[in-house]
């Protein structure tokens, strides 16, 4: 045997070699990995454990040592079970000698070692404590008495011990039960070692460094043993009892602290600090925390605080000052809990000051983490009732306005050097996109903290605001080197960005107080001065702009400066530089024109009450500006209009209403209902040349009249969006005048009904056209140039990716290639074209419903609005179109408009999703053939997939909707909801008992479907199949909707090859998704809802059941008669333990991650139950009897 061992040592040391050697070549590091795993799988536990002490022998090279070391590890997690007890008494006796006298000094020893070795320790406490193991803490205490390098290897075992038990819990119930109480019945003694280990070692460091030189190697190994003790202690103080933490008049808070000043062990210490202060427990608990608000303490942590913050940009040192962030955010919440609690009132610590000291010094910091962290607490302060009047707090107030005017701009790129922030960041974010994500977040809650103290000093900060807006406005125009305008990085736009947002908050919250009236004559002196700016800067005009709407408030007190304020925005709204026209105009042009208009829609809708006395000037001025065919956008056009639809509306009156909206739709229904336009959205080749697709692109003539011609179609597509977005009828039924109500009586009516019913025929039209396109036949006739417009937009695969738009171009004239802008018009006149249809659903509801000759070319169109169109075209015909459809038709047009359209959409989508389904699942069976692809059709394919999970999950979304039972709302009268209320109650299964909670329950609609057969069967065949396609947000939907479904239709006659088709998908639902614990168990709960409903009346069943592995005919039969059939007669079984055998008999259908497939598995038995001892006085446990470690730290430090 013993040569054996030898010559397979000699295989396995010269394979491992092999293995780590870089110049190897990949076939013979792939036999050299077989070969050691091969090995760890077939050798008898005798040979392993043999191979495994000779390769860990000390004279070995580390990498080989390191695999003897695996090699016992292995032998104890697999072979341990079956090892006598000769061999685990020789395999115990062998690694506690490794411990004394294995290993290399503490300096020395390579880590990889010190793990494998506390690894194999670990892996037989596991297994073996305490019940076969009593005198393990007795033998810990021998190992500690050898020195330094067995204390360390003891403190890792400890610490990985807890790891797995408590943070990982990769146990089984009992073992882990077992572990924890005997760990906790040590834990006093644990503890009290510990902290006299730590403050032995501290004590010992202080004197060796004043023995220098000449001592550097025991300083270092009691450096090393300290910052074991600590890392030790991180897994234990966040979840023991609180007196070990706090024992010994909180000797290790003391020790903690203490050690903030010590180079090589702060960053640790704040580590322990930071997971005790952030405990959670009754006040009573937290009590002894407020230790950490001692003179001493706060002075130990400003001092520690201003020395990491001086010490300049270090890795290691930016680190700590992180961690004391967020102890000092700990404390402060706890005192949050504390101060001013009715069971443990500390009432206000001697130190609150210099601890808001040292706050502040983190928030002035560069780092916007640091900041990020402390402004959420200062928040917590203002909102507390004692602490908000705190005089040392009100006195940080200037300070703190001080900082966050500073704090709100937004510099500190990872990607620019114009601010020391920048260097910060180049540590905390990848990119200059997740620096912009988190400076939002942070950002949101900056302005929150600048409202909460708004409130509690709404003078100061108003004059802080004040002042900050006289010196921007009196101060030069500051861009960038190399630029001819503002760009979002010129340090002018970063101030006026800041302070808009800050004036923002600032002045919402004093429109709300009891100062205004005093302030007003100042804000009225701001208005004035904003008004009178005069700045040729598109982008600082946006921020102005954005400053004047904050400041309209001060416009209803003072309503003489109206005119002054809208010739303000309109002079915006017309907005220009120099030569420019409407095709050269660049972005920040655009933009800001945009924005004027969009600020005025926005006071306009928040104070129509106001703006409708002023109604006849805003039409004269948005009428003039109409006429200027050079001037505004379709887009400018359609907001302004907007403006007037929005004060129309507080006219309450139809009559009045009406004529201004045909005023505006009078030139959109001009062209949109012209013989010439009705031949282009009928005829799809006349539509291609409408657009310019038709022929090969050529250098574009000064007019370009097909450009003409597709801002035509969006202008009149956009008018009629706005005007069903703004126009609304009067909510109080006592406001109504003129003719509001329908002949019908039922239902009012709304203003745009009359103007834009008749235009949706030309857009169901337009929509059926424009998908024409896909076809391969007009495909084909499109020449090679355009192309580019079959592509998926980038502003989609974007969205879809999650990425943000470049902004590079951002002031470049925003014209693109013919291709593009076709590209860019198809996609949005497609999708207006759905919001239209959809708003035209919710406006005009009944009036729309009951139009027939609109119905019947929906019902015409609904096949060509479906075919040959990608995905990412069907969606928003689905989501946007199709679900409003359903959403606000009437009871009474339900059979007439909604079941011809879904039967139509339903069958289509099954056909759709099931072949892309089945694509996707053959492309993941290819395997690495998948790998010879080409990376941009791999990266297609990847964004292809991603649009089909999207449109599937937008599809059930719309199936929810349909089955769902409504409330009271939209498409319903009265009597149909409560008929529906009454029909909807609780369904309960005889066979099975099971009730479908309110959600679950169906909707009129839903029931109805049910009873239309083809109907229910593409929609349930397609929500079954669903379970299966490999998205897990797929199948959940699904599966909130089979159950209540299955409900309904199981009692029915059914066929016993649906009942096979039904079980079928659920069992291949899990496993597709058996990774996922989620799914999963709603799967598991399903399937055998199903199984008991169904399994007593069709025996069909069986089969299926038996194809499971691992599921045999007596397996089965068991189950049945104990569990469906109750046979047995005895007392009822819970639903849990069913359900929980059930599982166990389907395991073998259930998938696992790739990643559990192969595992050996790992199994621990259960030892004999622990007496649980009697519960330990909380006062003296110091005073008990030891388990021998605190003795070790009794003898002469010599």
């Amino acid at each position: 045997m013993d040569e054996e061992v030898s010559r397979w040592c000699a295989k396995l040391t010269e394979a491992v070699s092999v293995a780590m050697k870089p110049e190897v070549v990949q076939e013979r590091r792939l036999q050299a990995y077989q070969l050691c795993e091969e090995f760890k799988e077939t050798a008898p536990y005798s040979h392993c454990m043999a191979c495994g002490q000779q390769l860990a022998s000390l004279r070995n090279p580390t990498v080989i040592r390191h695999f003897g070391l695996q090699l016992l590890e292995n032998c104890v997690k697999f072979q341990w079970i079956n090892a006598g007890a000769s061999d685990k008494q020789a395999l115990k006796e062998y690694v506690l000698s490794y411990f004394q006298n294995g290993t290399h000094d503490l300096l020395e020893e390579q880590m990889c070692i010190k793990d494998g070795l506390s690894r194999i320790l670990v892996e037989m406490i596991k297994r073996e404590w305490p019940q076969h193991w009593p005198t393990l803490m007795s033998e810990f205490n021998m190992l500690c008495s050898h020195g330094d390098t067995q204390t360390e290897l003891v403190l890792l075992v400890l610490l990985r011990l807890v790891e797995d038990v408590v943070a990982f819990q990769n146990l089984q119930t009992s073992r882990r039960r077992d572990i924890l109480q005997a760990l906790t019945s040590h834990m006093a003694e644990l503890f009290t070692f510990m902290v006299h280990l730590l403050t032995h070692h501290i004590e010992r460091l202080k004197q060796l460094q004043n023995q220098l030189p000449g001592a550097e190697k025991e300083l270092a190994s009691s450096i090393r043993v300290s910052q074991a003790v600590l890392l030790t202690l991180t897994g234990y103080v966040d979840w023991v009892a609180s007196q070990h933490i706090f024992a010994d008049n909180n000797a290790l808070l003391s020790t903690l602290y203490s050690l903030l000043n010590i180079q090589e062990l702060k960053r640790p210490a704040a580590e322990v600090l930071q997971l005790i202060v952030n405990r959670k427990g009754k006040p009573e608990e937290r009590y002894p925390l407020l230790v950490l608000f001692s003179a001493d303490a706060i002075k130990t942590i400003l001092a520690a605080a201003q020395n990491a913050c001086s010490a300049g940009l270090d890795e290691e040192n930016y680190i700590f000052m992180k961690r004391l962030c967020q102890v000092l955010t700990g404390l402060g919440a706890q005192l949050c809990i504390l101060w001013g609690s009715e069971l443990k009132d500390v009432g206000r610590p001697e130190s609150f000051p210099d601890f808001l000291e040292t706050l502040l010094a983190f928030l002035g910091h560069p780092s916007m983490h640091l900041c990020s962290v402390i402004v959420p607490l200062l928040s917590a302060f203002f909102r507390h009732d004692q602490i908000s009047l705190d005089p040392s707090l009100q006195g940080k107030v200037p300070q703190i306005l001080q900082i966050l005017t500073a704090k709100l701009q937004k510099v500190g790129y990872p990607s620019r050097d114009d601010s020391p922030t920048c260097t910060y960041s180049l540590l905390d974010y990848d990119s200059d996109e997740e620096f912009s994500y988190s400076f939002s977040i942070h950002r949101t809650h900056q302005t929150e903290l600048v409202r909460l103290v708004t409130d509690h000093c709404p003078l100061l900060t108003f004059q802080v605001a004040c002042d900050w807006f006289r010196q921007l406005i009196v101060s030069p125009i500051d861009i960038e080197p190399g630029k001819e305008t503002c760009t979002p990085h010129s340090p002018s736009c970063i101030g006026w960005d800041a302070l808009t947002c800050f004036m923002e908050n600032v002045l919402a919250r004093l429109f709300q107080s009891d100062v205004l009236t005093e302030i007003t004559p100042q804000l009225v002196q701001l208005l004035q001065m904003t008004l009178s700016f005069q700045t040729e800067d598109p982008t600082l005009l946006s921020y102005v702009l954005s400053t004047i709407s904050t400041l309209f408030p001060v416009v209803k007190e003072k309503p003489e400066l109206m005119n002054a304020y809208l010739d303000k925005i309109f002079s915006a709204a017309v907005f220009s530089l120099p030569g420019q026209t409407k095709k050269t105009r660049t972005r920040p042009v655009q933009n800001v024109r945009r924005h004027a208009c969009s600020a005025l829609v926005k006071i306009c809708r928040d104070n129509s009450e106001f703006m409708v006395h002023f109604f006849d000037e805003l039409y004269r001025r948005i009428k003039l500006l109409n006429g200027d065919q050079d001037q505004l956008t379709q887009l400018e056009k359609s907001t302004l209009n907007e403006v007037l639809i929005l004060l129309s509306n507080e006219f309450n009156d139809l009559d009045k209403q009406s004529a201004l909206i045909q005023e505006i739709m009078e030139p959109v229904t001009g062209v949109w209902m012209a013989d010439a336009m009705k031949e282009v959205f009928g005829n799809g080749n006349r539509f291609l040349e409408h657009i310019g697709l038709c022929k090969a692109q050529t250098s574009p003539p000064q007019d370009d009249k097909q450009g003409a011609n597709r801002a035509t179609i969006l202008a009149c597509i956009s008018t009629m969006m706005a005007v069903m977005k703004r126009s609304k009828r009067p909510h109080d039924p006592q406001k109504l005048a003129g003719d509001f109500h329908a002949s019908s009586g039922i239902v009012s009516r709304d203003p745009c009904c009359l103007h834009i019913l008749p235009l949706l025929d030309n857009v169901l039209a337009l929509m059926r056209t424009m998908n024409a396109i896909w076809s391969p036949e007009i495909r084909a006739t499109i020449p090679v140039e355009f192309f580019k417009v079959f592509d998926i937009p980038e502003h989609d695969k974007n969205a879809v990716l999650g990425l943000t738009q470049p902004s590079d171009n951002y002031e470049l004239p925003a014209n693109r290639s013919t291709a593009e802008k076709i590209q860019s018009f198809l996609s949005t006149a497609q999708e207006n074209c759905c919001h239209v249809l959809a708003s035209a659903c919710d406006s005009l509801g009944y009036e729309l419903y009951s139009f027939h000759p609109f119905i019947a070319q929906l019902v015409q169109s609904a096949p060509f609005l479906l075919n040959h169109a990608p995905d990412y075209k069907l969606r928003p015909v689905i989501r946007v179109f199709m679900k409003s459809l359903v959403l606000h038709c009437p009871v009474d047009c339900q059979d007439q408009v909604l079941l011809p359209v879904l039967n139509c959409l339903c069958a289509f989508m099954l056909q759709r999703l099931s072949l892309a389904w089945d694509a996707v699942n053959k492309r993941i069976g290819m395997g690495e053939e998948s790998e010879s692809r080409e990376a941009n059709q791999e990266s297609q394919e990847i964004i292809d997939e991603m649009f089909l999970r999207l449109i599937t999950r937008d599809y059930l979304d719309l199936l929810s909707t349909v089955f769902k039972k409504r409330s009271a709302g939209t498409g319903y009268s009265g009597s149909d909801i409560q008929m529906e209320t009454v029909d909807s109650e609780s369904v309960a299964s005889a066979e099975g008992g099971h009730k479908a909670t309110e959600p679950e329950q169906l909707g009129e609609l839903g029931k109805k479907i049910l009873q239309h057969e083809s109907l229910c069967k593409s929609m349930v065949m397609c929500i079954y199949s669903s379970l299966s396609w490999n998205d897990t947000q797929t199948c959940t939907k699904s599966l909130n909707m089979c159950w209540p479904i299955f409900q309904q239709i199981v009692d029915r006659p059914i066929l016993p090859g649906a009942v096979k088709y039904l079980f079928s998908c659920l069992l291949l639902g899990l496993e597709v998704h058996g990774q996922h614990e989620t799914c999963t168990s709603l799967l598991v709960q399903k399937t055998f809802q199903h199984y008991e409903i169904l399994r007593p009346r069709f025996d069909i069943l069986q089969e299926v059941m038996l194809q499971i592995p691992g599921v045999t005919r007596e397996i089965l039969q068991t189950f049945d008669h104990r569990f469906i059939f109750n046979e047995e007669h005895k007392k009822p079984i819970s639903e849990k333990s069913r359900r929980d055998n059930f599982k166990k008999m389907i395991s073998g259908v259930i998938g696992r991650h790739i990643g559990q497939m192969f595992r050996r598995e790992i199994i621990i038995k259960d030892l004999k139950p622990v007496r649980k001892p009697a519960k330990r006085s909380t006062t003296d446990f110091t005073e008990n009897a030891d388990i021998g470690l605190v003795a070790l730290f009794a003898h002469d430090d010599s």
